[in-house]
């Protein structure tokens, strides 16, 4: 098989006390067909006088692309794809950290299986506190190797023209534009493979602001997702804290509405754990001791939903409005 060259698009917001780290797990790869594309999206705390020094230091072919404003996710990763040259176009975020044969094992995938992309395992490398344990195992993709329906954003690889011609979906900011790219592959009878060998370490949000944060922009980017795959308007769950905060002004004037409200929060609490379950990634203590929190941080999802469906679905509004 000829030698693939792999390029690696990590992009950065504001992230420079991570970003080092992550530039030198990728500088120290066993694999050397690499080029490392950073993709500044319009940092303003010394991202760029960082990765100049790096620069300098590094034996490496490092590219870097200034956005002149911030474009987001989706936007960043775009801007990153139009400068690879890699057969492979491989993404990771500044806050991660890639094991030192990373790129290798996502290359060998390619080279076994007719796949059109490669996603890898995301482990979490800090436990920093009680909001760290209560997200641990949220970056789930599969419990073995094999075919999916789709991989997660700071682990993943594409064949690189056909990627060059699907891109991201650039219309929000934030979050589940990777899974919309992996539908529309899919769609198309293209294969995703998923090789647990492939491993980088995320280092999730620390502080319970960041985190509810970063779960309420997602909960309105579910909706986005919802809406351009013409699906049900919200996650059957976020549905079903939706028909329990219907009811609970009711439970004031009858009394009966309480059994089906304590119904549907019996389902919602199951569903929380049916997913701890399928992680596999907390025992059995983590899981009791956590899933208060877990709750906390799943409103905020639900909140971000909710503001979603008026904005999306109510108002029509376009998301650049």
């Amino acid at each position: 098989m000829p030698t693939r060259i792999v390029s690696i698009i990590v992009i950065t917001y504001n992230a420079k006390d991570d970003l080092k780290e992550c530039l030198q797990s990728l500088v120290t790869q066993d694999y050397s067909e690499i080029e490392i594309i950073v993709v500044n999206d319009a940092s303003t705390d010394g991202t760029a006088e960082l990765v100049e020094d790096f620069i300098k230091t590094a034996n490496s072919d490092i590219t870097v692309v200034t956005n002149r404003t911030n474009l987001g996710v989706a936007g960043s990763r775009n801007a990153g794809i139009r400068h690879a040259k890699g057969d492979v176009i491989a993404f990771t975020d500044s806050d991660c950290v890639a094991d030192h044969d990373w790129v290798s094992e996502l290359v060998r995938s390619y080279e076994c299986n007719d796949v059109a992309a490669v996603g890898g395992k995301i482990l979490d490398a800090r436990m920093a506190g009680i909001w760290n344990v209560t997200n641990k195992g949220h970056d789930f993709v599969a419990s073995q190797e094999g075919y999916v329906p789709f991989i997660k954003g700071c682990n993943m690889s594409f064949k690189g023209d056909l990627l060059r011609g699907y891109m991201f979906n650039d219309e929000i900011k934030y979050g589940y534009e990777e899974l919309l790219l992996c539908d529309s592959l899919t769609d198309n009878g293209y294969k995703i493979y998923y090789n647990p060998r492939a491993v980088v370490h995320h280092k999730h949000r620390t502080s319970l602001e960041a985190l509810l944060k970063q779960k309420y922009l997602r909960g309105m980017s579910s909706v986005w997702y919802l809406r351009k795959r013409n699906m049900f308007f919200m996650y059957r769950r976020h549905f079903i804290l939706l028909l329990v905060l219907i009811l609970l002004p009711l439970i004031i004037v009858n009394k009966l509405f309480m059994y089906p409200a304590i119904v549907l929060l019996s389902i919602f609490s199951l569903s929380l754990l049916r997913e701890e379950i399928i992680f596999k990634e907390k025992n059995i203590i983590e899981m009791v001791v956590t899933f208060p929190f877990l709750v906390i941080i799943e409103f905020a999802h639900f909140a971000g939903a909710c503001s979603g469906v008026a904005r999306f679905r109510i108002l029509k509004r376009s998301v650049t409005e």
